[in-house]
């Protein structure tokens, strides 16, 4: 029997889904035709996808709707020349807001990378963080305090789409130019997502897929692409929860 690899990331109310045919499950007597090596290119976008679908569980495992993407700037005459010395003062800010944290006994959850503003000059840093207002914790004004540098600029995560281009946006920021050492930075508390592994028969793969009693495809998720080496048929999305389901549970099927 034909099968398919199906592999699932549970973040809670999000799941991504990659799906793909497995190189020792063709149809028996067809043979494949011979595929082309990966490029250099090829390699690279691959690798930036990859750490970019990382990313994304990521944010959405740790980070909910109303959590802030933060973006810290300099005052003009405390602007530094070098990533090495913005990565100095971001450190220290992070150690600073950990501490505080820390005294309240909340655990600081933090993403960050560093990056040069569109004309390649002035360095600034982009995070995501949570919005932690309890135990004498208000990240807000925690964050107006220590960042002693210059302006901080909040804006809130929404769950449909944000933190999908805010994941892409950071990788690649971390790819530019001149960065060096410029991949983006994690706090190691961060909860990885549940990944289960199952193989399907190929007659359940559905283009376009079909969500589970009490969940939904989101509207652009779907990706259908093919291995450059293998010739062989993938395909990504990402179902989300509905929110308001009749016993609340999240229901198991196929896709």
């Amino acid at each position: 029997m034909t099968v398919y690899r199906k592999v699932i990331y549970d973040m809670g109310v999000v799941i991504h889904v990659k799906k793909y045919k497995r190189g020792n499950y063709g149809a028996p007597g067809k043979k494949r035709e011979k595929k082309e090596k990966m490029t250099p290119e090829d390699v690279r976008k691959q690798n930036e996808r990859n750490r970019w679908r990382r990313l994304q569980r990521l944010i959405l495992m740790n980070f909910h709707e109303g959590d802030w993407h933060l973006i810290l700037k300099y005052r003009p005459g405390e602007r530094p020349e070098t990533y090495e010395e913005a990565k100095a003062h971001r450190k220290k800010f992070l150690d600073r807001m950990r501490e505080a944290y820390k005294r309240a006994g909340i655990l600081f959850k933090w993403i960050a990378v560093t990056e040069r503003g569109k004309r390649g000059q002035v360095l600034h840093h982009h995070l995501v963080i949570q919005d932690i207002r309890r135990d004498g914790i208000d990240t807000v004004k925690l964050v107006k305090k220590l960042w002693t540098y210059g302006s901080a600029f909040f804006s809130t995560l929404y769950e449909e789409g944000e933190y999908e281009k805010l994941a892409e946006y950071i990788v690649k920021a971390e790819t530019k130019e001149e960065c060096g050492w410029c991949t983006y930075s994690r706090s190691r508390n961060l909860e990885e997502p549940v990944k289960k592994v199952e193989d399907v028969p190929r007659k359940r793969w559905r283009n376009p897929p079909v969500a589970p009693k009490g969940w939904y495809v989101v509207k652009d998720s779907v990706y259908n692409g093919e291995n450059p080496v293998t010739g062989y048929p993938y395909q990504h999305y990402t179902l989300k929860k509905l929110i308001n389901t009749r016993n609340g549970k999240k229901e198991g099927g196929s896709g």
